[in-house]
C-alpha cells in the first residue's frame, strides 16, 4: 500500500493536479459547460443575459487562444457579425472593430431576451473580435490571455 501512496504523491507533485492539460482541453471542457448552462444545466446557471454575455466572451477568448479548429470556428462567428455591422452599407461608413464590438454589446445588453443564446452569441463574437479591436477591448483580451497562460503553466 505504501508504493501506491508514493506514486500518487509523486503524480500530484509539481502542481499537475489535472495532469497534462492544454488550452484546447480547457476550451473544450468550458465550451461544453457553456452549452450546458445555456440549455438549462442543474449545476451551471447561465440564467440571465449578463452571464450569457460574459460566458460567451470568455469562450471566444479561449477559442482564439486555443487556435486551430476552435479559432477557425470563432473567426466564422466573428465574420458574420463583421459582415452585418462592420461594412459601410448598413451604417453609412464602417464602424471599425471596436464599433462592431460595442454594437454587439449594446444588442446583447439593452434588450430583454427570452432566449439567452443571442446574448451568448454576441458575447462570443465580442470575445473573438476584441483582441483586434484595440482600446479597452484589447486590454481585457490581453488580461484574460495572460491569466490563462499563467493558469496553463501551473497545471501543465
Amino acid at each position: 500500500m505504501q508504493p501506491h501512496a508514493l506514486t500518487l504523491a509523486a503524480g500530484l507533485g509539481g502542481g499537475k493536479f489535472l495532469g497534462t492539460i492544454t488550452v484546447v482541453g480547457i476550451a473544450g471542457g468550458l465550451t461544453i459547460m457553456f452549452l450546458a448552462g445555456l440549455r438549462g444545466s442543474d449545476t451551471i446557471k447561465i440564467d440571465n443575459k449578463k452571464k450569457a454575455l460574459i460566458w460567451g466572451w470568455a469562450i471566444g477568448q479561449l477559442w482564439m487562444a486555443a487556435g486551430g479548429t476552435l479559432a477557425d470556428i470563432g473567426r466564422g462567428v466573428q465574420q458574420v457579425s463583421d459582415g452585418v455591422f462592420g461594412g459601410p452599407d448598413l451604417l453609412g461608413s464602417a464602424p471599425g472593430q471596436g464599433g462592431v464590438c460595442f454594437i454587439l454589446f449594446a444588442i446583447a445588453y439593452a434588450f430583454r431576451w427570452k432566449r439567452l443564446v443571442w446574448p451568448a452569441m454576441c458575447g462570443l463574437a465580442i470575445g473573438i473580435g476584441s483582441a483586434d479591436a484595440g482600446g479597452v477591448w484589447a486590454i481585457a483580451a490581453n488580461v484574460f490571455e495572460t491569466a490563462l497562460t499563467t493558469l496553463a503553466a501551473k497545471v501543465m
